[in-house]
């Protein structure tokens, strides 16, 4: 597997930088790296879904792990995001006469409920699990 260098950044989030092999990575990390990064191989950083939440990544000693909280708040701004354009479809379907997949008042009790399972979930994997919504 190849090697990457991992420091915790200014966000207090997980940068990492890829060499390209061009330098052995120690230059690479005496060059372009903050004082206490470290090596590792890349299998050891987050996979699968916890790659969507980079922006939660924390390090712990060697460990790179995903911040439930921190992804909960990314999915929350995403999901309002798109809860908003999917609002206004629906707001442009009824103005101009076309039909809403669902009516108003479940299509809201969908949002209230998806929103409640996003503060209450405690994996990442949850999480994706409940999407986002659809107009």
């Amino acid at each position: 597997m190849a090697q990457v260098i991992i420091h915790t950044n200014s966000n207090g989030g997980v940068s990492v930088t890829m060499p390209t092999g061009e330098l052995p990575i120690e230059q690479v990390q005496a060059k372009d790296t903050p004082e206490g990064s470290i090596i590792i191989d890349s299998s050891a950083l987050p996979q699968g879904n916890d790659v969507i939440y980079f922006e939660a990544w924390e390090l712990h000693g060697s460990n790179v792990s995903v911040n439930i909280s921190k992804a909960k708040i990314i999915h929350t701004n995403e999901f309002n995001l798109i809860a908003a354009a999917a609002h206004q479809t629906r707001l442009s379907n009824t103005a101009i006469g076309l039909s809403n997949s669902t009516d108003d008042t479940t299509w809201s009790n969908n949002i209230v409920s998806m929103r409640n399972a996003i503060a209450n979930t405690t994996t990442i994997s949850e999480l994706v699990a409940i999407g986002f919504p659809k107009p």
